[in-house]
């Protein structure tokens, strides 16, 4: 990624041309990497709020029954992890539907101008006072201890990663002690127009299928009435994460290099690892914890 790829991505996107399949072609990708990803969405920042808050019933139909699941697999003193939160539309809605009260909710995107606009939704649109810590992060590299948070959820967020779906589901077991409640697409309820939507986006496919595969199990898959686009159907999808070798089991979040448990800690501005020598940058509150926001700096140290 470089400038000039940004300006010219700009320039389609206000064109309103499809921005995933015009970044697929410039890089000459047959699938979304975490680079087209990350323009794709940070280039449309603002635009999901817009859209609430011209069908603002819609979208509270929709996250008052992603609510009422998710209140069935949640625990008084729980952790909540949201992951490709976006701009916090649908978290917020969400959050206001739970009657158990958590001890922490985080939530990240790969889009810092995303997390930005949404904090800012959120704190007008919350009804509970519960605090929600954002960060950028990659899927595939979640910047959190293992078995550090009790509930992984999500709305859409693997939706643009097919080629990828192993190595995400197997991020979000380890970070995961109890359970995974994924409101995702689904491929195998969707028509066959739909279905030639979702393969020219390169959009996931046989969840059920990788979870096994990984050693997972999906216990439910519940259509969810009120999604948005029949074309692409939301399925609820309940997942216990795979036995864990590991004896470790925090019982709060812990920012660490992302994908591994060298633990980071706060200095100035930034969140620091020393045992890596490396930092990340916060700016304007929100932690960057992509790999390749990191700086090498073990003099530090």
């Amino acid at each position: 990624m470089n400038h000039i790829d940004i300006v010219e991505a700009k320039e389609v996107y206000k064109n309103g041309e499809n921005i995933t399949q015009y970044l697929r072609n410039k890089f000459n990708e047959t699938e979304n990497t975490s680079e087209i990803i990350e323009i794709a969405y940070d280039l449309q920042a603002g635009s999901y709020i817009s859209a609430v808050q011209n069908n603002l019933h819609k979208a509270q139909l929709y996250a008052n029954e992603l609510g009422s699941i998710l209140n069935q697999h949640i625990e008084s003193g729980d952790t909540l992890l949201d992951v490709g939160a976006g701009e916090l539309t649908t978290l917020t809605f969400v959050l206001n539907t739970l009657d158990v009260e958590l001890t922490n909710v985080l939530a990240f995107d790969i889009s810092w101008s995303r997390l930005k606009k949404g904090n800012e939704f959120y704190l007008q649109n919350k009804k509970l006072n519960i605090n929600v810590d954002t960060f950028v992060a990659d899927i595939k590299e979640i910047p959190l201890h293992e078995k550090c948070v009790d509930v992984v959820t999500s709305s859409h967020a693997l939706e643009p990663n097919g080629k990828n779906l192993s190595q995400l589901l197997n991020e979000l077991f380890r970070v995961a002690k109890r359970k995974l409640v994924l409101f995702e697409p689904s491929y195998e309820l969707n028509s066959n127009e739909g279905k030639k939507r979702m393969n020219s986006l390169g959009y996931i496919k046989g969840v059920e299928d990788e979870v096994t595969k990984l050693g997972g199990k999906v216990t439910d898959i519940i259509p969810i009435t009120n999604a948005g686009n029949p074309l692409n159907p939301t399925a609820c999808y309940v997942i216990e994460p795979p036995l864990s070798n590991s004896s470790i089991e925090l019982d709060y979040p812990v920012f660490c290099v992302p994908g591994t448990n060298y633990k980071l800690n706060v200095s100035d501005y930034f969140l620091v690892s020393e045992d890596t020598g490396l930092l990340f940058p916060v700016l304007e509150e929100i932690p960057i914890l992509r790999s390749k926001a990191a700086i090498l700096a073990t003099a530090k140290f």
